[in-house]
């Protein structure tokens, strides 16, 4: 006989489980278990956001587009719709028609305080979001509006010195970091950028004196610690005047008297015949007195070949003191000794410089002089500062080397020369060699002299295309120690195995076959 197991008991438990399992979910269930539309759309928003696009945005609201708020204006309620329309296209980030708009309110008809507070306000808000997007030579003019509407603006000011600053401009002058102190006297920024210009000015005992105020106000700053210890070790390093012939020397100024370094520099002639027949011109007095001194600069003095040309010298030096700030920052060092400027005052400018072949002729390899014509120079001050600026680079770079670039190929320091400037030469954008027609980079190691006017074109272009590749891989700095093993009289092939782990031949060849694509694009 067979046994038949009875399992109702076990059915009848187990349907009374699926029983409740339903009644659970179908009424039972919380309803927070619900996804609630809202909720959810509040999840997606704090989730985070693609990386934005190197382009304005149509909403400055992004927080990866902000600002540091200690730089901007709490605008608040505007004084009028006029003014409210412009804070919302700064906002939307509309920055061109506000500037269209700023640039039509009339200083005239606004007379109001309040209101001339607020445009001053809005002038400095768009600063700050133009110097973002287009550098300080753009913003600097905002800033200039701000400080023209609201004169006791602290905030306005702050901003325009650090424009100012960045861009050497000489309207940074004791006076106006007088102001700036006066204004925000707890900033040290002004105190240390007021120093520098005394130092650049020689008055170092007063420089001296604001370097304390800013050592006092730096607290843990490190980008201020740095500037403050460099100030510092020129102060230092800056000897008290001789007496002047006899007599003896001037007494310190006090505070209150500053020298405006913007006056004439110290210049001193080239030695030529004595014209009996001409007045004497106190601005180039061979004797040196420390007034005439202080006014000079640590950086750049001047020759005049021919009679002096002040307007010629005041355009050079300010090229060459900005050149000095944005080519020594790209290529990490700053001149051990001051360049001299020989102006050649009774010769021609050229017309037309289409390749940097020019201006090297005017640069003495041998003394480190650069040598400029004047007659007709600021006809054209693109040229001109491209000139200046190229030989800048070159001086910069025989600073650098100390005399001893014998073993560093000249296509290399071409190419430094040209990328340093970052001026377009027209010659040089309207060479495209093409892959195979391409000169050796081991023909180009020596001196040019060789070369014809077609050639020498193509050789600054494949300079310029060679020395990229090389920085865009490997960047300035391993370039420099490339050049720090070239002084000690390795070899080319040696120096870049050693420090770019590349043979020489190796980079002549995958550059030789980028061949046309790397030349348009040095």
């Amino acid at each position: 006989m067979t046994y038949k197991r009875d399992i109702s008991h076990t059915l009848k438990l187990f349907v009374l489980g699926l029983a409740v399992f339903i009644g659970y979910q179908v009424w039972l269930k919380p309803a927070a278990s619900v996804p609630d539309p809202d909720l959810q759309s509040e999840s997606h928003a704090s989730l985070p956001s693609s990386p934005p696009e190197s382009t304005l945005p149509t909403d400055q609201s992004d927080p990866s587009w902000d600002v540091p708020p200690s730089r901007l204006t709490e605008l608040g309620s505007p004084p009028n719709q006029s003014l409210g329309t412009i804070r919302d296209e700064i906002e939307k980030g509309n920055y061109e028609k506000a500037e269209r708009r700023l640039k039509a309110l009339s200083k005239n008809r606004l007379t109001h305080t309040a209101t001339r507070r607020y445009v001053a306000a809005l002038w400095n808000n768009l600063g700050i979001h133009q110097e973002k997007f287009g550098g300080t030579s753009l913003s600097v003019k905002a800033f200039a509006q701000s400080v023209s509407w609201d004169p006791q603006n602290a905030l306005s000011h702050l901003n325009l010195t650090q424009a100012y600053w960045e861009l050497r401009d000489p309207a940074m002058t004791p006076q106006f970091l007088d102001t700036v102190i006066r204004l925000a006297p707890e900033d040290p920024f002004p105190h240390l950028a007021l120093a520098d210009v005394l130092l650049d000015g020689g008055n170092a005992a007063l420089a001296a004196v604001h370097v304390d105020h800013a050592r006092l106000r730096v607290r843990n700053n490190p980008n201020y610690q740095v500037y403050l210890q460099k100030l510092t070790a020129r102060a230092n390093a800056i000897e008290p005047a001789p007496m002047a012939a006899g007599g003896p020397a001037a007494p310190p100024s006090p505070p209150s008297l500053i020298a405006h370094p913007t006056a004439p520099p110290a210049v001193r002639p080239v030695s030529t015949p004595a014209q009996p027949t001409e007045p004497p011109r106190p601005a180039i007095s061979a004797v040196e007195t420390p007034h005439t001194r202080r006014l000079g600069t640590d950086r750049f003095t001047v020759e005049f070949d021919g009679p002096a040309d002040a307007a010629a010298w005041t355009r050079m030096r300010a090229i060459l003191e900005y050149a000095h700030g944005d080519l020594s920052q790209k290529f990490g060092h700053v001149l051990s000794k001051p360049i001299t400027v020989v102006l050649h005052t009774n010769q021609k400018f050229l017309d037309a410089a289409g390749t940097p072949h020019w201006a090297d002729t005017l640069f003495d390899r041998a003394t480190g002089r650069i040598h400029i014509p004047t007659i007709g120079a600021l006809e054209d001050l693109g040229l001109f500062s491209r000139v200046a600026r190229h030989q800048f680079a070159h001086a910069l770079l025989l600073d650098y080397l100390q005399g001893n670039g014998a073993n560093v190929p000249t296509w290399l320091i071409e190419g430094l020369a040209v990328h340093l400037a970052e001026d377009p030469w027209p010659d040089l954008e309207a060479v495209t060699p093409q892959a195979g027609t391409l000169l050796p980079l081991t023909s180009l190691e020596k001196e040019w002299t060789h070369l014809q006017k077609d050639a020498l074109a193509v050789a600054y272009r494949e300079a310029q295309s060679a020395t990229k590749t090389l920085i865009d891989r490997y960047s300035v700095y391993s370039i420099r120690q490339v050049i720090n093993l070239l002084r000690t009289g390795q070899t080319l092939d040696a120096a870049m195995r050693n420090k770019l782990s590349l043979p020489y031949e190796q980079f002549q060849r995958e550059w030789a076959q980028s061949g046309a694509a790397s030349a348009r694009e040095g």
